[in-house]
């Protein structure tokens, strides 16, 4: 096989755990972060073949905005002969992890950014140095006992998200989940193992409290350390994971989610272990085809009505409720201040290697949509990256879930955009899928 032709990785990871009594970002106060149960890594994966090179780069933190993720791909672009738009960025989604944004009751510490931005950047300059000639398959697994759908009918005909463990009023799930795990297995040429990719859709919210960790991802990789050695770099992206988290709400019970137990520590032990088994079962090649397709568009905003705003400032001036639902009104009011920007930019990008396409998207989308690209999709591996490249309006809904109400659908700073977004998105999606596969 000549050079040209002949495949060649390079993986690696760098710490991006932030000082103590930074805020940890993810729940509607402000958290200050008083310790760390793991450290929070930059992770990256450079892939050189036939038609070119890209890098996939994911952080452990709750999101990432466009212009930290320009400057991300901005640096890894100088340094390397990687195009701007083969750069691939998305965050795990971890609730406990650094200050990467900003919202009526916390904000991001530019300090901090400026620094990560440099390190996640220098996770894929580090591997692009390391690249080595090496071989590439996909698997997949099934894992349904982790993850549930979040929302529910209930008996009373209305929709709840997380109604609460056991709740007697609990009808039944809303919708599905997505069971698969997805594993991409990357040896040295001598069968060695430089790293895996996994996939999976589940909030990454087992964790809770004040101290730093890349909840289950972070113990998926220690798990995958321990059985491929120190070397290995695991990469999590995120799948379509909106309404879909670790609780379940039907038939567990509290015991279960006891922070003594680490219920994060057993997700990563049993998603290790499918892993794994996916792993273990596939067969490399040491060749395959790189291609890379990506759209830019706007999206139109929604806009909260005058009716909820008078709402909220009635609640306010009465202060009479609890801290959390006063912070949910000042992130409807700062929504309602913007009037004059009615849309957003969103992009859209595919990588393909080979039979595997890997789409990635902004915000938090609904499973049903992931499920939708998978099965459209005319790849024989089909994986959804969310919160990817910059997240441009939080929660991405099903048109029904905008009228059965609950949680995702409320409008905030951060979640606002327009009830068929979901739709344009898969409609974009498998318009790129069918490029990047000609």
């Amino acid at each position: 096989m000549g050079e040209r032709t002949r495949m060649k990785c390079g993986m690696s990871e760098v710490d991006i755990t932030p000082p103590l009594g930074n805020t940890i970002p993810g729940y509607f106060h402000d958290r200050k972060a008083t310790g760390i149960k793991d450290r929070l890594y930059a992770k990256a994966l450079v892939v050189q073949a036939v038609g070119g090179i890209v890098a996939i780069v994911a952080l452990d933190c709750l999101d990432l905005t466009p212009l930290i993720v320009a400057g991300i791909r901005g640096r890894i672009a100088a340094f390397t002969d990687i195009p701007y738009s083969c750069i691939m960025v998305s965050a795990t989604h971890t609730h406990t992890g650094p200050p990467v944004i900003s919202t009526s009751f916390y904000e991001a510490d530019d300090q901090y950014l400026s620094w990560m931005k440099e390190r996640a950047a220098d996770a894929a300059i580090a591997a692009y140095r390391q690249r080595r000639n090496a071989r590439i398959g996909f698997g997949v697994g099934y894992e349904p006992h982790i993850a549930f759908n979040r929302r529910f009918y209930m008996k009373d005909g209305t929709v709840k998200t997380n109604p609460g463990i056991g709740n007697p009023f609990i009808d039944r799930p809303t919708g599905p989940i997505d069971p698969q795990v997805f594993v991409m297995r990357i040896d040295d040429e001598q069968g060695s193992p430089i790293g895996v990719l996994t996939n999976y859709a589940c909030h990454t919210d087992a964790v809770g409290g004040t101290e730093y960790s890349a909840d289950y991802p972070g113990e998926l990789s220690v798990r995958l350390k321990k059985e491929l050695g120190d070397q290995a770099v695991s990469l999590f992206l995120m799948g379509a994971s909106g309404n879909i988290n670790h609780v379940n709400a039907m038939d567990g019970n509290e015991a279960d989610y006891d922070p003594s137990i680490a219920h994060y520590k057993k997700m990563g032990r049993i998603l290790s272990r499918e892993v794994l088994k996916a792993r273990e079962k596939i067969k490399t090649a040491s060749k395959l085809q790189v291609a890379v397709k990506q759209t830019v568009f706007p999206v139109q905003y929604r806009l909260p009505s005058e009716e909820d705003i008078q709402a909220v400032q009635q609640i306010q001036l009465e202060a009479l409720s609890p801290a959390i639902k006063a912070n949910f009104a000042q992130e409807l009011l700062k929504a309602s201040e913007s009037r004059d920007t009615s849309y957003v930019e969103a992009e859209i990008q595919v990588i393909s290697l080979g039979e595997l396409a890997i789409v990635g998207l902004p915000g938090e989308l609904f499973v049903e949509f992931g499920l939708e690209i998978k099965e459209k999709s005319p790849f024989p591996f089909t994986i959804v990256n969310e919160l990817c490249n910059g997240s441009t309006g939080g929660y991405i809904c099903t048109r029904i879930a905008y009228q059965q109400g609950g949680y995702e659908p409320i409008i905030t700073s951060h979640s606002r955009l327009a009830i068929d977004t979901g739709e344009i998105f898969v409609q974009h999606s498998l318009q790129l899928l069918h490029k990047v596969g000609q």
